[in-house]
């Protein structure tokens, strides 16, 4: 059960933009607390996909599975269980795909960096929690308004937070440090950084 103040307050930001009543918990006997349960912790992950938050930033190194592949050539690696999008290799390493929760490279060892879904809501960035209350807001919209063009806003909402933690983290190191573009991504062999986030 979630029982973080943080994400209480989050929530009840949400339900806010939606018009509907706050919540003391998610554990409330009410139809808002119900659906913020539900529905939070899968929107937490999309929107820390939607951006290369610096807070929820880590480094790995990884050895090879035992895994072979069923045809081509490469070892196979386990994402950590706690990866909710692998951002970029260290600059020594070769090219990469992900398939599933595997990369797939020649190299022999990985060094990179991921963004990771294991991270107290208290180390939260204030643009981060602000995008994850409008997509909340966004993602429970229809069932609580049943208005899609409400719907639409939200998610606008939340698209103007994501850019503006993009800027910030810009701003937070050298320009030769990442290069979080889609070119970068796929010279490299990697899925584009900024995949968008599929709501409903």
């Amino acid at each position: 059960m979630i029982t973080s103040n943080v994400v209480v307050n989050i929530c009840n930001s949400a339900l806010i933009k939606l018009g509907a009543e706050p919540i003391n918990s998610l554990s409330d006997d009410t139809k808002e607390a119900r659906l913020c349960s539900l529905q939070y912790e899968r929107v937490r992950d999309v929107v820390l996909r939607s951006a290369p938050w610096s807070f929820a930033m880590k480094r790995v190194i990884l050895n090879p599975t035992s895994e072979t592949l069923l045809f081509g050539d490469g070892n196979v690696f386990a994402l950590p269980d706690d990866c909710v999008k692998f951002v970029r290799m260290y600059e020594d390493c070769g090219s990469y795909t992900i398939e599933g929760d595997t990369l797939i490279t020649n190299d022999e060892t990985v060094q990179g960096w991921y963004v990771t879904n294991n991270i107290s809501p208290d180390k939260f960035d204030p643009s981060f929690a602000e995008a994850l209350a409008y997509a909340l807001a966004a993602d429970i919209c229809y069932t609580l308004t049943q208005s899609d063009t409400m719907r639409q806003g939200l998610l606008a909402g939340m698209q103007v937070f994501t850019q503006e933690a993009r800027s910030y983290n810009s701003q937070e190191k050298t320009p030769e440090d990442f290069k979080f573009d889609t070119y970068d991504n796929a010279r490299r062999g990697g899925r584009a950084i900024y995949d968008e986030p599929d709501f409903i």
